[in-house]
């Protein structure tokens, strides 16, 4: 299959970086003996015997760091890329990979490790992943010239068109498309008119006639039924046969799980891979335990404000809803009074939102130090010890009350289908100005693009945001 020869690839990508930077490690400490030291190698790091066990250890975990690195850069797109994009990650991976290096250097062979090696990793690191790249890209475009892959591909509509385009731009073993088959009563795109070859009822006069290694049926789901007899033709004739289907009920694309030996096909949102989720999560704790060992003093300054200027507890523990509505109880400084609950009908008039939620820049509730903590959001510094538990994460929606959900238009509950966060693209998109239905569409779209890449800018612009105060 079309997917398999790319995963095929992508190994080959990935064995070849992973060898490339050991290469390349061996290549700086041999520079750094001559060009700075100003001995021979390997006399000059045979000399320094306490140095050897940091560079064995550094020649271990390098292989493993450096295709994790690429592979969160959107290294291994199976796309053409353009040079400056290709030197700007390359620069970016070398910068994080020294970054790391220096990390563990420190850690653990602080006084022995030689510094300067981690000048000539983070100068030759770049031009190892794009000469890997090359390679890879050169032996890759050879197979797929000795042997190329002919796929049909059966619709004509835009699915079909965004998956030709998809495979003419493939930057490793492209295939050979042949052409669409259009289905009964189904229109081509104008711009690719010219590439229908036929109906579908010519399927089984070209796979007879002509060679054909796979065909795509980019139909909908409610297509299918229409196409089996086809699939079956393609089985019988030993042709692989895949399906792209999307249906006009479901935003999110069928999968076969394999389930203790009983197939299922599995709707679900967007499949963000578990080792991914597993690294965000690894993240979260790290970055928690940071932020509380750095911020206990203000936590401390914070909690001794609001029990001199407030009479009431420190804290307000309120129950929220978590992942896929999972209730648990979130952490807050308190800002309000501690009537505050009984007291919320008396000012609903005030709700600012347009939505199932109560947000207001005029409730008389909260005290004077609980207005200057929101300000700032200080008072969700507690929550640091919610994503420690495992009921949230740095980055993600916001958590909202149960009786909130429960107002929820149905799409607007799949905001629940991950962690809710600190803080999300709401924080930094303008917080309370913005409406409800907006809100939601933001984390929704959170959703769909999540990657650590959006995480991390979202963290940066939220250090912004709130120190600025705006939008609070």
């Amino acid at each position: 299959m079309v997917s398999s020869s790319y995963r095929l690839y992508r190994s080959l990508w990935i064995a070849t970086d992973a060898l490339a930077i050991a290469l390349a490690y061996v290549a700086a400490d041999v520079c750094r003996c001559r060009l700075w030291v100003g001995t021979g190698w390997p006399e000059s790091v045979a000399g320094q015997s306490g140095s050897m066990p940091v560079h064995f250890w550094m020649l271990a975990v390098t292989p493993v760091v450096w295709p994790e690195i690429l592979y969160w850069l959107e290294w291994y797109e199976a796309r053409w890329r353009s040079a400056g994009w290709l030197l700007r990650r390359a620069a970016a991976a070398s910068i994080i990979l020294t970054l790391i290096l220096a990390t563990l250097a420190l850690l653990f062979q602080r006084d022995l490790y030689p510094r300067a090696q981690l000048g000539f990793v983070a100068l030759l690191a770049p031009a190892t992943a794009l000469l890997a790249r090359s390679i890879s890209g050169l032996v890759g475009q050879w197979s797929g010239r000795r042997q190329p892959r002919h796929v049909l591909i059966v619709g004509t509509g835009r699915e079909a068109v965004r998956l030709r385009r998809v495979l003419r731009s493939a930057a490793l073993g492209r295939p050979v498309v042949m052409g669409h088959l259009r289905l009964p009563g189904g229109n081509a795109e104008p711009e690719e008119t010219g590439a229908v070859i036929g109906s579908i009822d010519r399927l089984s006069e070209i796979l007879e006639q002509r060679v054909v290694d796979e065909v795509l049926f980019a139909v909908t789901l409610d297509d299918l039924p229409r196409v089996l007899g086809s699939i079956a033709l393609c089985e019988e004739v030993g042709v692989t046969a895949a399906i792209l289907s999307r249906s006009e009920i479901c935003h999110s694309s069928p999968r076969t799980v394999d389930f203790h030996g009983v197939p299922l096909l599995t709707f679900s949102g967007p499949r963000h891979a578990p080792e991914m989720l597993f690294v965000k999560r690894c993240l979260d704790v790290a970055a928690a335990l940071a932020g509380l060992a750095l911020a206990w003093p203000l936590l401390a300054a914070c909690a001794l404000l609001i029990k001199l200027l407030s009479p009431g507890p420190v804290l307000y523990r309120q129950v929220r809803s978590g992942l896929n509505g999972r209730p648990f109880e979130m952490l807050k400084f308190r800002t309000m009074a501690v009537d505050a609950d009984q007291r919320k009908a008396e000012v609903a008039h005030l709700n600012e939102s347009d939505g199932p939620v109560f947000k207001s820049g005029r409730d008389p509730r909260i005290t004077p130090i609980g207005a200057w903590l929101r300000r700032f959001s200080l008072d969700e510094l507690p929550q640091l010890f919610n994503v420690l538990w495992g009921d949230m994460s740095v980055v993600g929606p916001r958590p909202p009350l149960p009786d909130e959900v429960a107002q929820y238009d149905r799409w607007q509950r799949r905001r629940l289908s991950m962690r809710p966060g600190l803080t999300c693209l709401w924080q930094i998109k303008g917080r309370h100005r913005i409406g409800f239905e907006e809100w939601m569409q933001l984390d929704l779209f959170y959703i769909d693009h999540w990657s650590l890449k959006l995480d991390l800018l979202i963290l940066g612009k939220t250090v912004v945001t709130v120190l600025s105060g705006s939008g609070a």
